[in-house]
């Protein structure tokens, strides 16, 4: 009996040594983890993300169909600054429509109206493999946030289909009717303005035009869009509601998009066609008759008309229209058969030397044509396959506003 009493005590022992050993390792592994989450104040999140909550701001935190309005600045890990709403404005964006990296859909949630976030986003959480504006493929990305605004709206549905019948393309896509809407389907040139909502097999939704109040235009046919929105936006009348199932080769194929959708995956379009318009046809200006200036750059000039106003100064905001040919004539790009004006600061370098320099001499209402040589163009290089090398460039040039 003292032999068993004797064991037990042992036994009792040993079991409070190990118990000791294993809540000391628990411990220490707590620590550690605690350490590694909360070094310069960041903590990990078993995505990867790193955040810091600078400033948690109100009780209004944003969820997915909210709309916010935000200051932020982006670095790369050099601490280069590849976006910043100093320079652009402040932004809006929605939640969960992916137009925004998946860092930011996990983090702004994070804060109120008022707060402030300092993330540092890994690359399968930001731009992944892609090489994106002025952030190179696989780079972490740093930002500093602040969120000015915080807004809820309606849930975007998908189309309902249940009791339709699936129609075929002969390419492939699926699609359901959901409105017929009138009139004859867009023809290719025809500049239609859509209404779309993008979702993955498992009902992600990855992006949408819905509650942001504008239709979004796309010249049909014309490889503006993906090729199976491209064939899908060529069989709907103004009006029509359609849901397209489109097989992924006709989408993103085997790559995906960045981390937004998955290689391989088919995807789903609702589309609304809200208006088609007809082709515009445009041809350069008649100058005949006109004098030509020139400037001690080489750039030369003819005035259509004036405009009225003072002259455009440089860090001036302008708008115009602008249709550009060869010299043969060939029409290489114009805003107005796009019906999409171009918006820009002079003295930026948004546009190409012989532009920025013509501006200056532009007024309001302005029409130039522009005589522009390749060097105060895109040079030797040119811009392939549209603009050959060592190309001399024309173009016909209209102000639409100008903001001092």
């Amino acid at each position: 009996m003292k032999s068993e009493i004797k064991n037990t005590g042992v036994l009792r022992v040993l079991c409070e040594k190990n118990y000791f050993r294993r809540t000391m390792t628990i411990v220490a592994i707590c620590l550690q983890a605690i350490s590694a989450m909360t070094q310069d104040g960041f903590t990990t999140t078993k995505s990867g993300l790193k955040y810091r909550i600078d400033k948690p701001g109100n009780d209004r935190h944003p969820q997915k169909g909210w709309r916010v309005w935000l200051e932020y600045t982006g670095r790369l890990d050099d601490g280069t600054v590849f976006s910043s709403t100093d320079e652009t404005g402040n932004i809006d964006i929605w939640l969960g429509q992916g137009q925004v990296i998946k860092g930011w859909e996990e983090a702004l949630p994070m804060i109120g109206e008022g707060g402030k976030i300092s993330l540092t986003v890994p690359p399968n959480l930001g731009y992944g493999d892609i090489d994106t504006y002025d952030v190179p493929a696989g780079s972490t990305l740093h930002f500093d946030i602040k969120m000015i605004q915080a807004d809820q709206f309606a849930p975007i549905e998908p189309f309902a289909t249940k009791g339709l019948k699936a129609n075929k393309m002969a390419c492939g896509i699926k699609y359901y009717v959901i409105d017929n809407g009138h009139g004859r389907p867009a023809h290719k040139g025809d500049n239609v303005y859509v209404h779309f909502s993008g979702w993955l097999p498992d009902g992600t939704i990855y992006t949408s035009t819905r509650n942001n109040g504008d239709a979004r235009r796309f010249t049909a046919g014309g490889g503006d869009a993906f090729e199976g929105m491209d064939s899908a936006m060529l069989v709907m009348p103004e009006g029509a509601r359609y849901r397209f199932i489109i097989p992924n080769k006709m989408a993103f194929g085997d790559k995906g998009y960045g981390n937004r959708i998955p290689p391989k995956t088919d995807i789903t379009l609702d589309i609304e066609m809200v208006r088609i318009s007809p082709e515009k046809h445009v041809t350069k200006w008649d100058a005949s008759g006109r004098d030509t200036l020139s400037t001690a750059s080489g750039l030369r000039y003819i005035v259509f008309d004036e405009g009225h106003g003072p002259l455009i100064q440089d860090k001036s905001i302008v708008t115009a229209h602008y249709s550009v040919y060869l010299p043969d004539g060939e029409l290489i790009d114009s805003s107005v058969k796009r019906e999409s004006p171009i918006r820009y600061p002079v003295g930026t370098g948004l546009i190409i030397e012989g532009w920025e320099e013509a501006s200056l001499l532009m007024r309001n209402g302005s029409r130039f044509q522009l005589i522009v040589p390749a060097r105060l163009a895109y040079g030797d290089d040119g811009q392939p396959p549209l603009i050959p090398a060592g190309a001399d460039l024309v173009f016909d040039v209209e102000i639409l506003e100008v903001i001092e």
